[in-house]
């Protein structure tokens, strides 16, 4: 509930919601035991992954927008991330949404790096900080407040602030989240159990970063497991529930928390119950959301995909690592959200917040909510029927005549995965039982033909995908990706990449393949590459990548050589050269007479001049089919037009 979550187990989170689905008795503190709740988070700055309208109610009770932050004097900022206007617009718009849908509204106060001021409000100015709050509820429309203090946390203020939160907003909704409790080394402070006895709800962060860890005495292990808690994996929704419900706190008040992103681990781990002593943790809030993982050039791969029965946990062990360089991969699917809602229903326990459901909305599958649909289908409305969906990864591929391409299918609403192959045109390839594509031997030359691969749900064959294939020989579909150095050093290597459809960058050292890992971050909207690869002077790397559609393109042996510094060195990554043909009417190849990577002497007279620009003029449409577009794109848009022609004319 962080925007940038990182919380360490001990420390607090608080939720305010409430279950339409059964009402529940009062107790003498003025709170309520409520049943099988389901609360999606969904967060200001991550209103693009999920437009409010794409929200599906019917696997929700309640909704927690976030979030509002205090202010030291009592006061509150409602921005929710965004800014003054359009943060508050945006709140409205989501509790209209939830009553239209008759689901609870829940206002999110607080996050990361807001304890101290949230300590300063209840301690100094608490009448005014309660009376703030319960006037934002009022007017955004909203039935409760999840009060999200999560550091510099003053337990008894807490229940101070709690108990006369509870008398100002007799009517609203109060939860309380909680940490996971590591059984090594963690037990509940009886100081928590007091608060406890004012809220609604008091739901549990079992996600990652609270579940698992990595280094020495640390096994592997799940982003959200559900059992399976030991010493070497010491957390599990089970256990943390135990260990709160010995302290007193009732199964009926008690939620847990699943994550909507996937974690990967580093260093030779390919699956739980490894040691960790050389592993790193990947991925996570923000950084890998399960629509990533789900989504069109995403790792899932069914083939890949292991259950725990100790844990009720799926993860991928993959043969090759992630975009993250991951080989294990543990996440959330549709059967482990199932399994946690007949565990809380047969234990007798509460529900489960989900942060964020933002993260969860796939957009390349045909039913992008499919998660949302096991989460009713585990808590709201046991047994009720689900959507069949298929979709295929990736959408679209280029192959070169008589080469392979492997298409994956994800299939939802039905335990049975099993798909039907087959290539749609007669003579497009074929394809075989496990959706490896292989493209026909040969067509025109200097032509692309297209053909359409097709997956179909054995279990419903009315539900299919299709994916576009274009198949040419190799130099029709030549491929620039555009890599760039940003920082090179002798144990670091930082490049982006022009072409923002590039998914994967390996860096062939020494006769070994390293893949760089994507981060989260971009350099002016491009996807940004690193590694941690020792690189000497004199050493020489080639850079191999793969573009979202299948492509691949390598560079050259690429040379690297110290600066006069000593520290960084210099390693230029030369785009992969282009190959032109003659265009017609001419007797010789384009030249780049300034090797910048534009071929601005189209008739190869050895300059550039206006013979050049009426070659262009006469000769754009079949420069646009036949040429390399980066090679003639002197405007840098990505395509051949008249404008390339004007940019040409005006260098001359």
């Amino acid at each position: 509930m962080n925007r940038w979550i990182r919380i360490p187990a001990f420390l607090l989170i608080i939720l305010f919601l409430h279950v339409p689905a059964a009402p529940a008795a009062e107790l003498p503190d003025g709170s309520s035991g409520t049943s099988h709740w389901v609360t999606g988070y969904y967060v200001g700055y991550q209103r693009e992954m999920l437009p409010p309208e794409n929200i599906d109610w019917n696997g929700l009770t309640h909704i927690a927008m976030g979030a509002v932050t205090a202010n030291a004097d009592g006061t509150l900022d409602t921005s929710f991330y965004i800014d003054d206007t359009s943060g508050p617009a945006l709140a409205r718009q989501i509790s209209t949404l939830a009553h239209q849908h008759n689901k609870k509204a829940i206002l999110m106060l607080g996050g990361a790096q807001n304890g101290a001021a949230i300590r300063s409000a209840v301690r100094d100015h608490r009448a005014v900080f309660i009376a703030n709050i319960v006037s934002t509820m009022e007017e955004l429309g909203y039935d409760g407040v999840d009060l999200d203090w999560e550091d510099d946390v003053d337990l008894v203020l807490f229940e101070i602030f709690a108990k006369e939160l509870r008398q100002a907003a007799p009517g609203k909704i109060i939860t309380l989240p909680g940490g996971a409790i590591n059984g090594n080394y963690q037990t509940v402070d009886p100081q928590l159990v007091k608060v406890v006895k004012y809220v609604d709800q008091f739901n549990l962060m079992t996600y990652y970063p609270s579940t698992a860890w990595a280094g020495d005495g640390w096994y592997s292990w799940h982003n959200c497991p559900l059992k399976g808690a030991k010493s070497t994996t010491p957390v599990s929704i089970e256990d943390s529930f135990a260990r709160y419900n010995a302290s007193g706190i009732p199964k009926e008040k008690m939620g847990m928390g699943v994550g909507f992103y996937a974690i990967g681990y580093k260093g030779g781990i390919t699956g739980p119950n490894q040691p960790t002593t050389s592993g790193i943790i990947t991925g996570g809030d923000n950084s890998y959301p399960l629509s990533k993982l789900y989504g069109t050039g995403g790792a899932y791969d069914q083939q890949y995909l292991q259950w725990d029965s100790a844990a009720y946990e799926p993860y991928l062990s993959l043969p090759q690592p992630d975009s993250f360089g991951a080989k294990y991969v543990s996440f959330e699917d549709e059967q482990s959200l199932i399994a946690k809602g007949e565990f809380a229903r047969q234990n007798g326990y509460g529900g489960i917040i989900i942060w964020t459901i933002n993260q969860g909305y796939v957009t390349s599958h045909a039913d992008p909510n499919f998660l949302m649909e096991a989460l009713r289908a585990g808590f709201i409305e046991p047994g009720v029927a689900r959507t069949v969906a298929v979709s295929i990864n990736p959408q679209s591929a280029y192959v070169a005549c008589g080469k392979t391409a492997a298409f994956r299918a994800l299939v939802t609403g039905t335990d049975d995965k099993g798909i039907q192959w087959s290539v749609q045109e007669a003579g497009g390839g074929s394809i075989s039982s496990s959706g490896v594509y292989t493209a026909p031997a040969t067509v025109p030359a200097r032509t692309t033909a297209t053909y359409h691969i097709i997956a179909t749900s054995t279990t419903d064959p009315a539900k299919t995908a299709t994916a576009t294939v274009t198949v040419g020989d190799a130099q029709t579909l030549a491929w620039d990706p555009g890599l760039h150095r940003m920082n090179c050093a002798e144990w670091w290597m930082e490049v982006f990449a022009d072409d923002q459809n590039t998914i994967t960058i390996e860096v062939e050292h020494d006769g070994e393949l390293t893949r760089m890992d994507l981060q989260d971050y971009t350099y002016h909207g491009k996807p940004v590459f690193t590694a941690n690869i020792q690189v000497a002077a004199g050493d020489t790397v080639i850079y191999h990548a793969t573009a979202e559609d299948g492509r691949k393109a390598s560079t050259v042996p690429i040379a690297f050589t110290y600066t006069t510094s000593g520290q960084i060195l210099d390693c230029p990554v030369p785009a992969v050269t282009p190959t032109v043909i003659i265009i017609p009417g001419m007797t010789a190849v384009p030249t780049d007479p300034d090797n910048d990577g534009l071929y601005e002497d189209l008739n190869a007279n050895g300059r550039p001049d206006f013979a050049d620009v009426v070659l262009f003029f006469d000769q754009m449409d079949w420069i646009a089919a036949n040429e390399p577009v980066t090679a003639f794109d002197m405007n840098g848009n990505g395509r051949i037009d008249f404008d390339d022609i004007v940019e040409l004319y005006d260098t001359i």
